[in-house]
């Protein structure tokens, strides 16, 4: 279905970026542990160093998950596609059209 490869894509995009912040994390946690390898920094300064990177690094996901969901949004928006709660309404029609039908059909058959 349209809506769900539209997710899958979303899903998609979402998980790459928070890849990408997971990535540079690791990157420079693996500077700082070759600065402490070299001598240039302390293991104790090392750990508060990791500590802060993961901080900042944690509140930049969240932050561009937010904005990210935010934009996605409103591109879904302007191309007039259907929110999940607005398909499930329309599933939720469609099965009470398809019982009332059922019903008329039964009433009908019975008159017969």
């Amino acid at each position: 279905m349209p809506e769900e490869k539209n997710q899958d894509i979303v899903d998609k995009l979402f998980k790459a970026g928070i890849g990408l912040f997971a990535m540079t994390e690791e990157k420079i946690k693996k500077l700082v542990d070759d600065l402490v390898e070299k001598g240039e920094i302390s293991e104790t300064r090392s750990k508060s160093l990791a500590n802060e990177v993961s901080k900042r690094f944690e509140k930049g996901r969240q932050e561009w998950g937010g904005k990210f969901t935010r934009e996605m949004g409103k591109i879904l928006a302007g191309l007039d596609i259907p929110s999940r709660s607005e398909i499930e309404l329309i599933k939720e029609d469609l099965r009470e059209i398809k019982r009332e039908l059922k019903r008329l059909r039964k009433q009908d058959a019975s008159k017969d």
